[in-house]
C-alpha cells in the first residue's frame, strides 16, 4: 500500500514539474494536458488498484488547475473553456487508466490460467511417465514371482537364485525411483530441511559408491580421490544420493565393459566432483533438456527399465541448495561428464 501511495504522489509531482517546464518553453495547452494524462496512465501501470488511478486523475486535475490555469497558484478558474478542458482531461485520464488496470488484471488471470494448465499437464506427464516406466519392472517382478510359486519344485538352485536376483534388482530399482520422486516433491515444496554439517567430500563419495547399482560389476569403476582434506558444509545423506544418481545414470546409459571415472579435486574455493564415462555420450540437441523433470534421454544401452526423469533434476536441486552448480560436458573422445561444485568450508586451526 505504501509503495502505491508513494508511486502515485511521485508521478504527479513529476507531471507538474514537466508540465510547468513545457508551459515555460511555450508548448500548447494540449501538450501540457497530455503530460498529466500520461502520469495517470503510468500510475495505472505502477499500482495495483483502480482507486489509485482515481486518486491520480483527481490530483492531475487539481495540479493542472492550480499550477497552469490562470490565475496561477489558486483553484479559481478564469475563462469559459477551462472547466470543459479540466473535465475532459479528468474523464480521459481516468478512463484510460481504468482500461490499463483492467488489461493488467486480465493478463494476470491469463497467466494464472496458463500456470494452472501447465501444472495439470505436469501431473498428466507424471502419471503417464510413471504408469509407462514402472510397468516393465512390475511385470517382471510379478512374472518371476509366479514362476517361483508355480514351478519352484521343477527349478534347480541356480534357476531359483537367478529369478530371486531379478526380483531383487527390479525392486531395488523401483525403490530408487520412488525415493527420487519423493525427494524432488519435497524439495520443490520446501519440506526438506537440509542439515548442514562439515564433511570430508572424499568420504561422502566413497560412501555413495558403496550404494550404487549392482550392475556396476559389469563396468569398470575408478575413483580418484584427492590428497587434500576438502571439507564441505553439506547434508551428507542427500549428497550421497546425488553421487549415487550420477553413477547409476552412467551405468544405465553405457554398455557393459565401459569405464566410469569418479574424480574429486579442488577448484579454487570449491570442491569439484565429476562422474565421467566413455559411453555413447549425449547428443547436443538433448543436452538442454537433461535437467528437466520427467525427461529421459533415449539410450540403446538401457535394459528396458527407463527412468522417469527425476534423478538429474533432483541432483541439480540438491547441489544448488548447497550453493553449488551441476553441469554436463562431453568426455574425450566420447562419453559424458557430469560434474558439480560445492563451496569449501574453511576451518580454523583450533577447530
Amino acid at each position: 500500500m505504501a509503495r502505491n501511495i508513494v508511486a502515485t504522489c511521485v508521478l504527479q509531482v513529476l507531471a507538474v514539474m514537466c508540465a510547468m517546464t513545457l508551459d515555460t518553453l511555450g508548448f500548447s495547452e494540449a501538450t501540457v494536458v497530455i503530460v498529466f494524462v500520461l502520469s495517470v496512465l503510468l500510475t495505472a501501470l505502477c499500482t495495483t488498484e483502480v482507486s489509485y488511478c482515481l486518486a491520480a486523475a483527481i490530483l492531475s486535475t487539481l495540479g493542472f488547475n492550480f499550477f497552469l490555469v490562470d490565475p496561477r497558484f489558486s483553484f479559481r478558474i478564469r475563462g469559459a473553456d477551462v472547466p470543459g478542458t479540466i473535465a475532459v482531461m479528468f474523464v480521459v485520464a481516468f478512463v484510460a487508466s481504468y482500461l490499463v488496470t483492467q488489461l493488467r488484471a486480465s493478463e494476470r488471470a491469463s497467466a494464472e490460467a496458463q500456470i494452472t494448465a501447465q501444472n495439470e499437464q505436469l501431473r498428466a506427464d507424471l502419471l503417464r511417465s510413471v504408469s509407462h516406466d514402472l510397468r516393465t519392472p512390475l511385470t517382471a517382478i510379478s512374472g518371476n514371482a509366479d514362476v517361483l510359486l508355480d514351478q519352484s519344485v521343477m527349478l534347480d538352485e541356480a534357476q531359483r537364485r537367478a529369478l530371486i536376483e531379478d526380483i531383487h534388482d527390479d525392486a531395488t530399482w523401483l525403490t530408487g525411483v520412488v525415493e527420487n520422486l519423493l525427494a524432488v516433491t519435497r524439495l520443490e515444496d520446501g519440506k526438506v530441511a537440509l542439515e548442514h554439517d562439515v564433511e570430508l567430500i572424499d568420504e561422502v563419495v566413497e560412501e555413495a559408491l558403496r550404494h550404487v547399482s549392482p550392475d556396476v560389476k559389469y563396468h569398470k569403476l575408478v575413483f580418484d580421490s584427492t590428497e587434500e582434506m576438502l571439507l564441505v558444509r553439506m547434508d551428507a545423506q542427500v549428497m550421497v544420493q546425488v553421487v549415487v544418481n550420477l553413477v547409476n545414470n552412467a551405468i544405465v546409459h553405457t554398455q557393459a565393459g565401459s569405464h566410469i571415472h569418479v574424480n574429486v579435486a579442488r577448484d579454487g574455493a570449491y570442491a569439484r566432483v565429476s562422474v565421467a564415462d566413455d559411453g555413447p555420450g549425449i547428443p547436443d540437441e538433448e543436452k538442454p533438456r537433461v535437467f528437466e523433470s520427467f525427461y529421459t534421454v533415449p539410450s540403446a544401452a538401457s535394459d528396458g527399465r527407463r527412468g522417469i526423469g527425476l534423478g538429474l533434476p533432483l541432483c541439480k536441486a540438491v547441489v544448488e541448495a548447497h550453493g553449488g552448480e551441476l553441469c554436463l560436458t562431453d568426455a574425450v573422445p566420447h562419453g559424458a561428464v557430469f560434474e558439480f561444485t560445492l563451496p569449501l568450508e574453511e576451518v580454523m586451526d583450533n577447530e
